[in-house]
């Protein structure tokens, strides 16, 4: 029998249209806004409602005891789209649900999971990875928020993880500030394995990258989804027509400076943010290190690359 629970998801981008999907698939009732209307047409091919009208989507959950509203849209806009008066803030009623499934500064969820709680509206935070692979295999989910009501948010959770990859973590803030970690963790990461190819490339042995990959994928210390992703490069991208430009979303950023502020010393995480800020400089677009992180954020999460015409 199908979970026809109800859940309205606001912003239809990468993340937003895989979440709105899966949760589709797994039964649930799903209604989806989005400002402009291309990506609401597309959502609606899959057999979700659709709407760039705000009173629409709201009409839609008339007579729901507990209504939900998930937002995945750039941190820069969610605090208006929250309290201003111009967006769902404006609806808002007490008993509501909102989730934040964004990557937003994890102290300002704690500060709005508190003025939300003063309007007895309840709020989690979501840490959502998976990139554009996350609608077939699962996101990975880090949640804080207001433990009261985890029972009636956690069976949307469980259907949008893999199974077991998905957590509550404590109170507001919780879920954001280990995503925002992962994400610090994933600069490191990734600019060791593009040095270290770097390394590889320059080497007297005219390696064949894609070989050495195929060895790092089974049994190595080193094997991870990030090494099986530069097999996808090796065999499928022009490496050499990349450009080595890495661009940055914050988190690495906040990472750095919560360590900071916490007394912790992350120099691998800085070292590698500081790499990303020196890839908008054209002299450093050529090396190869950048190019493989480049091509490594276009293959998980479905990031722009530069190329060369």
């Amino acid at each position: 029998m199908q979970n026809k629970k109800t859940i309205n998801i606001f912003g239809l981008g990468r993340m937003g249209a895989q979440v709105a999907r899966r949760l589709h698939k797994a039964g649930f009732n799903v209604n989806a806004w989005n400002r402009s209307p291309e990506p609401v047409a597309e959502i609606k091919k899959s057999g979700i409602f659709g709407t760039n009208d705000m009173e629409e989507i709201i009409k839609k959950n008339e007579g729901e005891e507990t209504r939900i509203f998930w937002i995945m849209l750039p941190h820069s806009i969610v605090e208006d789209f929250i309290f201003g008066k111009e967006h769902l803030g404006k609806y808002l009623r007490k008993g509501d649900i909102v989730i934040d499934g964004g990557n937003s500064f994890y102290e300002e969820s704690v500060r709005r999971g508190a003025l939300l709680k003063r309007k007895g509206i309840f709020f989690f935070d979501s840490g959502t990875s998976g990139g554009v692979w996350g609608e077939k295999n699962g996101f990975a989910l880090m949640i804080g928020g207001a433990k009261e009501k985890w029972p009636v948010m956690e069976p949307f959770f469980k259907a949008l993880s893999s199974g077991n990859n998905y957590a509550y973590l404590g109170r507001a803030g919780a879920g954001h500030f280990t995503k925002m970690v992962h994400n610090g963790i994933e600069y490191g990461m990734m600019e060791a394995i593009g040095e270290g190819y770097a390394v590889l490339e320059a080497s007297p042995f005219k390696l064949n990258l894609n070989d050495v990959t195929r060895v790092y994928q089974e049994g190595s210390v080193v094997r991870s989804w990030l090494i099986d992703l530069c097999r996808n490069i090796f065999e499928n991208e022009n490496v050499k027509k990349a450009i080595g430009k890495i661009d940055a979303t914050g988190e690495g950023e906040w990472t750095v400076k919560t360590a900071k502020k916490l007394g912790v010393d992350a120099r691998v995480i800085e070292a590698s943010l500081k790499v990303r800020r020196e890839s908008a400089n054209p002299k450093n677009q050529k090396k190869f290190s950048n190019k493989i992180v480049a091509l490594l954020r276009k293959q998980f999460g479905g990031h722009a690359i530069y190329t060369k015409k």
